[in-house]
């Protein structure tokens, strides 16, 4: 009996032992089928991470590709180093070297239909480091055309409208802010095609406006265009007869708006290709002495100036790799009496006291050789003079110097390197000889220097030479 009962102890001893270890062996189990499930799991998150990365990826790239089809970009960058020198009447030199500047250009275009499309850029233009602004910056032409802050601006922005396509003669309306800076002949010096309307000589600037263009290519030449446009220099703007003026003019509520109005005629020169001749004349009414006088209660309008002018430029002059180009302006000044009392008061009127009809003029040649067969490396010379009566609406032109409006003489030389399409570098050499006051202004005496030598106390405020050196880095794309 005791025999059987050590036996039992021992089979259920046994027995608990073997389900022990059973119980074992399913726990490492069921322990290896959870770690293999956190696997399976976390490669399933992160397969679905992946999809849903996909998914954005492929979201982000239909609506880039429809932004796209919409609105085509482009790219232009300006990098610029100029060393300046500037000789005063009182005897002093002052130099401002290492000036670097930085121009961006960002073009914008859409085709939104067979018969209409749409063109803007956004520009900023500094110099490096520096936020201060050029004293003029805020004239609505200057705005992102001359060194500013590093704030963005609307150079250009507006719509072509070819309302009559299939007829003698198609029209087609231009609307917004204007190709109206960069115009011929700046493109041989910036390696561009030409990038706007108006010859640089007579106007370089934004400006808002509408122009209506007629094609008479089938009537007279081939590329024979018609251009009558309309721009307000200036806007006055009233906001509460009973408060005052909170914007231009002050309190001054006689203010009258600037307008321009002009006729543009271009065409070709017969059998020349790559020419292009342009005959203009241009109306500005009521001229306003200070756009931005917001201090003075005496702003006036001060009278009205006609502008005329004629250019003719060839690009690769009989496909010798000579670039060619000339143009004249002529300004009438009309006075209506009118006088303004600046802040350092002094009385001035249009283009002297406001009581006497002025004229000027100024004309511009220039020339760029490629010197190798690829056209890698180019050399251009340019030369500009303008009487003591010049007035051109150069103000937003994008140079350091606005050489264009100079009363005076101009020399400029420089070489080109043209590695590829999109890239090029400039390095040149400007001279400019002042013969009077007043450049690029149309508002009092164009006295010459060498009167206002002898009888002007503030001698040391008028330039009377200007050299510079510079090198320039243009990216377009």
């Amino acid at each position: 009996m005791k025999h059987y009962t050590t036996l039992l102890a021992s089979l259920c001893i046994t027995s608990t032992l073997f389900g022990a270890v059973a119980t074992d062996e399913k726990i490492d189990k069921l322990t290896q089928e959870v770690q293999e499930l956190k696997k399976e799991l976390s490669a399933l998150k992160e397969q679905q991470q992946n999809d849903i990365d996909d998914l954005y990826d492929f979201t982000e790239s239909v609506e880039t590709r429809i932004l796209e089809d919409k609105i085509k970009f482009s790219l232009g960058l300006k990098f610029g180093d100029d060393f300046i020198t500037k000789h005063y009447l009182n005897g002093v030199t002052v130099h401002s070297n290492n000036l670097l500047n930085t121009k961006f250009m960002l073009g914008m275009y859409a085709k939104i239909t067979e018969d209409l499309n749409f063109h803007g850029r956004l520009s900023m233009y500094k110099y490096w480091g520096s936020s201060r602004v050029h004293s003029y910056s805020y004239f609505d032409n200057m705005q992102g055309r001359v060194p500013s802050s590093s704030g963005l601006y609307v150079e250009r922005a507006y719509i072509n409208w070819f309302i009559v396509q299939d007829a003698m003669i198609p029209v087609a309306l231009t609307i917004g802010r204007q190709p109206s800076s960069d115009g011929p002949s700046h493109q041989f010096k910036d390696n561009l095609q030409r990038k706007a309307t108006y010859s640089a000589l007579l106007y370089d600037g934004a400006a808002d406006g509408a122009v209506l263009t007629l094609n008479l290519s089938k009537v007279l030449l081939d590329k024979t265009y018609m251009r009558l446009g309309y721009s307000k220099g200036f806007g006055y703007v009233n906001s509460d007869q009973y408060v005052g003026n909170a914007y231009i003019g002050a309190s001054n509520s006689d203010i009258k708006d600037t307008n321009l109005y002009g006729v543009f005629f271009d065409t070709a020169l017969p059998n020349v290709e790559n020419s292009l001749v342009q005959l203009s004349y241009s109306r500005m009414n009521d001229i306003i002495a200070n756009p931005l006088d917001i201090n003075y209660t005496n702003n006036q309008n001060i009278g009205d100036m006609d502008l005329f002018g004629v250019m003719v430029e060839v690009s690769d002059f009989q496909e010798s790799g000579l670039d060619l180009f000339a143009h004249y302006g002529y300004n009438k000044s009309h006075p209506n009496g009118a006088t303004y009392v600046d802040p350092a008061g002094n009385v001035v009127g249009l283009l002297g006291d406001g009581t006497q009809s002025k004229s000027g003029s100024a004309y511009w040649l220039g020339g760029r050789y490629a010197l190798d067969k690829q056209g890698q490396y180019r050399i251009g010379f340019e030369y500009n003079h303008g009487s003591q009566n010049w007035v051109s609406l150069t103000q937003g032109a994008y140079d350091l110097y606005n050489k264009l409006a100079t009363r005076g003489d101009v020399y400029e030389t420089y070489i080109s390197y043209i590695p590829n399409r999109y890239l090029n570098f400039r390095l040149g050499y400007l001279d400019i000889n002042y013969k009077y006051r007043g450049s690029g202004w149309f508002i009092g005496d164009a006295t010459p220097l060498d009167v206002a030598a002898s009888s002007s106390s503030n001698t040391q405020c008028i330039v009377d030479k200007l050299h510079a050196i510079y090198l320039k880095m243009n990216v377009n794309y």
